[in-house]
């Protein structure tokens, strides 16, 4: 099988890692997704908690990851990310759905693409398959604010996620500021 280093950062609930992971050729969505391995490899890695500044981050080389407890993988392109496989019969091109996403901690806004009408059971209870991908994505450490990044791709853990919303419009505001109908006060 033919592998590939492919830069990534990976949030846990308490930490923030960066590094290289040596996917297969289609990408790191079908590399996560592998139903035969529990844990990940990183190679270059750099790691800091979440209330350390990143740039304090240690350099520790090769570090292992249990697949169920990272939250949310970042990636630099969609191309990285590979083939997801979202379609369905009698649908021929994915929907995008603009969605608020929080999960293990993180608050995500981005695009989520599925066939037809957005289904949360389906999204998050129905299938084996431990990660789910997310373009175009705002991230934010809820309880350090100083942890945010933007990125065209990300995957995260479906099993982790908390809620889902709906987004009816592209939120212009900066994340965790609530929008100007739902202020009081002002």
């Amino acid at each position: 099988m033919i592998r590939r280093p492919i830069p990534i950062e990976v949030f846990t609930t308490l930490h923030r890692i960066s590094g290289k992971l040596q996917a297969n050729a289609p990408g790191i969505f079908s590399f996560l997704n592998l139903p035969t391995e529990s844990g990940v490899d990183i190679d270059d890695a750099l790691l800091a908690p979440l209330l350390q500044p990143w740039e304090q981050a240690e350099k520790v080389g090769s570090i292992w990851l249990v697949k169920s407890e990272i939250a949310v993988v970042v990636v630099g392109s969609r191309g990285d990310v590979g083939p997801t496989g979202t379609t369905r019969g009698g649908y021929t091109k994915p929907f995008p759905h603009r969605v608020r996403i929080l999960l293990a901690g993180y608050e995500l806004r981005g695009l989520i693409e599925s066939a037809g009408k957005l289904d949360f059971g389906g999204l998050v209870f129905d299938t084996d398959s431990p990660f789910i991908a997310m373009y175009d994505v705002q991230l934010r450490a809820v309880l350090f604010p100083r942890v945010t990044l933007e990125s065209p791709a990300v995957l995260i853990n479906r099993k982790l996620v908390t809620a889902i919303t709906l987004q009816h419009r592209k939120e212009t505001q900066p994340l965790g500021t609530p929008p100007e109908s739902d202020r009081h006060g002002e």
